[in-house]
């Protein structure tokens, strides 16, 4: 098992299917593991951070694959986390079933286990996000996941299609289509209430992009992010996979709304 893994994610450890009358213990994730405060904060933000691998690691993969899992009751998404790389290079981002059948057997997996709104694979992590009607215990669900996951990567199909892969752009392509969109529609909109969208880079076809103004510690910069920034980028660049927030919320001074109106959100 790679070094990092072990610290990064302690929320809920899939594992391993366990043998019967066996139960992993849980572990729980400290300050005092860590060098400096700094370095925890950055692990616990492991959703929108890349894991970086040592090469040395990386030739060592074990047969057995372990997965740890995370809750968001707020949004009501799974994140897990996979000890090697599920999709190296590329993100895929995919919204309802139709896409998952045509163009990846591990998102079609999951979409079969039901409930499922959308599921975005990224690096060596998976955000599933659930349809808010299905309201089984969220260990048992994380757990079918990983079972699903585990079950794909041993069984070496791919898990996005070829031609889907060489349906993407070039990442110099992405960046002029993203930053067309956010000069010509995302800026110009919400410039009235000081807010700005910069995008800081593209890897591969994962966009990353920081808010500024109005929008750095906003209470609606996630309603911003998911109904405005992703809907005008997805439909500049249907092959986009994740983007990724990089804004330091908390150093914002001069939020647009420093809490929620009433009925907005979700």
């Amino acid at each position: 098992m790679p070094s990092w893994f072990s610290k990064v994610f302690k929320e809920t450890d899939l594992g391993t299917p366990a043998r019967a009358g066996t139960e992993a213990p849980r572990e729980e994730v400290s300050l005092n593991d860590y060098e400096d405060e700094e370095e925890f904060m950055e692990l616990r933000r492991v959703v929108q951070a890349l894991v970086v691998v040592d090469e040395e690691e990386t030739s060592g993969w074990s047969a057995d694959v372990r997965i740890k899992a995370k809750y968001d009751p707020v949004e009501d998404k799974y994140t897990l986390l996979v000890d090697r790389p599920v999709l190296e290079g590329l993100s895929f981002w995919c919204p309802d079933p139709e896409t998952a059948y045509a163009q990846s057997p591990l998102a079609a997996a999951i979409f079969e286990l039901g409930g499922v709104r959308s599921v975005l694979i990224h690096e060596m992590t998976l955000t599933v996000t659930r349809d808010g009607v299905d309201r089984q215990p969220w260990e048992a669900v994380a757990k079918a996941m990983g079972n699903q996951i585990r079950a794909h990567l041993k069984s070496g199909m791919p898990v996005v299609k070829p031609e889907w892969q060489d349906s993407v752009p070039s990442e110099a392509e992405i960046r002029d289509r993203l930053q067309a969109v956010i000069d010509e529609e995302l800026n110009p909109g919400i410039a009235s209430h000081s807010g700005v969208i910069i995008l800081n880079r593209v890897k591969g076809n994962t966009a990353f992009i920081t808010m500024g103004g109005g929008c750095q510690g906003c209470a609606a910069s996630s309603v911003t992010l998911r109904g405005g920034v992703e809907q005008l980028f997805r439909g500049a660049v249907p092959e986009l996979g994740a983007i990724l927030d990089e804004t330091d919320h908390l150093a914002g001074t001069n939020p647009y709304f420093r809490e929620l109106p009433a009925g907005m959100g979700g």
